[in-house]
């Protein structure tokens, strides 16, 4: 095996994800780990914490050897999308398999749902789900359920097809020649609230769909993707998030009578040497905790060794996205914009922009956000929206992108193996160091990727808790990071 690709948001980059990575490189030495990650925004519609080039850094001195950024046009959309995206990107950039974390890593079952949720029937019964309002997992799993009740045996060893990895990360079962049915399959368990594991699922959908054959190698997650706090070894994104917000809200006093060194480049923001004492301590930065809860700061305990000290730096220096200034930008949006501008928006349905338009009347986005929420329109899909409004992302521009898939491959951060990667040229696609004079001479639908994907960073740029880093030239000044 060559080349293993990951799809990924590294929001920001911890030790579960350093896990995934180093598992892999324990089961597969000689195989290089490339990963297609999410830049300034991911699926959500919300920006990242982070800066894409600190997060592909990290990610390189985690073990991976070489990261490209998904386009935003794939990064922000629903699950189906997001995986289309990433599976023909990983396929054009010449990959062998796929790996993703989850919480069920018996790959016959996961291709055995993929197969069942593209039957007819189940599209179907999906969309009938959907349409009444359920999530998109519950709507998943309730269209599944009577399906595969009433055909237990229609799935067998000859139907999951040739994406079974003979090699697994988990302690798992080969295929056998049982008849495979999701009564056998820990009642559906797979499922539940695992967004990870309904990725996966989509990831195999895509192999189908564009008939593309990699091998599949689930890691098994350990952490609860919905944990709010940090009580795990390996720890949630969302709890991670949460608690680096909650470390600056409790020190801001403190931040103001501190004076963190600031370089004279801001274009890329603050960055350790890589040669730093991975041992660093906030004390050592000059940060007094005696006075603070233990739980606002033990936050770097959760990202690698060797990636904390430069993430603190970035923290203390105030440059990660401030969710009240883009929720501020949003607001203003939905303000100015027309009811047909909000029509042509990618995901506007159902006369959601009559809706829309009344809560941009309301003090803020947060209270917009909670006036639209219902069982049919969750956060998610709103901030999705929101983000959109921003992008000026139309129907009709999404579609025409989506026909076409990843048209090129954005190069953010490598190392000696992703350079021999480079030199071996298994892409079939262009793969860009030189961003600025490739944009310049885009057209078609990569002008147009090129052009979202310029817009979503400097939209993050302008999110910066620091006003020192809210110029909008960083996505052309920094280059691919060589680790």
């Amino acid at each position: 095996m060559k080349t293993i690709g990951i799809i990924a948001e590294y929001n920001p980059f911890h030790k579960g994800h350093a896990h995934q990575l180093q598992e892999l490189r324990r089961i597969y030495p000689d195989a290089t780990l490339l990963v297609v990650m999410s830049g300034d925004f991911v699926q959500r519609g919300t920006p990242a914490i982070f800066s894409k080039f600190h997060r592909a850094q990290w990610a390189v001195m985690g073990d991976a050897d070489i990261v490209f950024e998904l386009p935003s046009m794939f990064a922000v959309s629903s699950a189906e999308y997001f995986a289309s995206g990433g599976i023909r990107l990983l396929h054009a950039l010449g990959c062998d398999a796929i790996s993703f974390g989850a919480s069920h890593t018996q790959v016959e079952d996961l291709v055995s749902v993929a197969k069942a949720l593209d039957h007819p029937n189940t599209q179907e019964l999906l969309r009938t789900f959907l349409s009444q309002g359920y999530s998109y997992g519950t709507a998943l799993r309730k269209a599944l359920q009577p399906f595969h009740s009433a055909n237990a045996s229609f799935y067998t060893d000859e139907t999951l097809g040739k994406h079974t990895s003979d090699s697994r990360l988990s302690a798992t079962e080969q295929p056998s020649s049982r008849s495979l049915s999701l009564e056998n399959s820990n009642d559906m368990s797979l499922l539940d609230n695992d967004p990870n594991t309904i990725l996966g699922i989509e990831y195999i959908r895509a192999l189908h769909r564009y008939h593309i054959n990699l091998d599949i190698i689930p890691v098994e997650r350990t952490s609860s993707h919905h944990n709010q706090t940090l009580d795990d070894s390996l720890p949630s994104g969302t709890a991670l998030r949460s608690a680096i917000y909650a470390s600056k809200h409790t020190s801001s006093s403190l931040s103001r009578s501190h004076n963190t060194q600031q370089v004279s480049d801001t274009s890329s923001g603050p960055c350790a040497s890589l040669e730093d004492n991975t041992s660093i301590s906030l004390g050592e930065l000059g940060i007094d905790t005696s006075s603070l809860e233990e739980d606002t700061f033990k936050w770097h305990h959760y990202v690698p060794s060797m990636v904390a000290p430069l993430a603190i730096d970035i923290v203390q220096a105030n440059y990660y996205a401030n969710l009240d200034r883009y929720y501020d930008m949003i607001h203003v949006t939905s303000r100015i914009a027309t009811k047909e501008e909000l029509q042509n928006l990618q995901d506007m349905s159902d006369g959601l922009e009559e809706a829309w338009l009344t809560a941009s009347a309301l003090s803020s986005w947060e209270q917009a956000r909670e006036s639209l929420k219902s069982r049919r329109y969750t956060y998610a899909r709103l901030d999705r929206i929101a983000s959109y409004s921003l992008f000026h992302r139309t129907k009709e521009m999404f579609q025409e992108c989506y026909q076409q898939g990843p048209t090129y491959g954005r190069l953010l951060a490598f190392n000696d193996r992703g350079r021999q990667y480079l030199k071996e040229k298994r892409s079939s696609i262009p793969i860009v160091q030189k961003w600025a004079p490739f944009c310049q001479q885009a057209a078609g639908v990569t002008k147009a990727l090129c052009e979202q994907d310029q817009l979503a960073s400097r939209l993050w740029r302008l999110t910066v808790e620091s006003p020192l880093y809210r110029d909008s030239h960083y996505d052309y000044t920094t280059s691919p990071m060589y680790i």
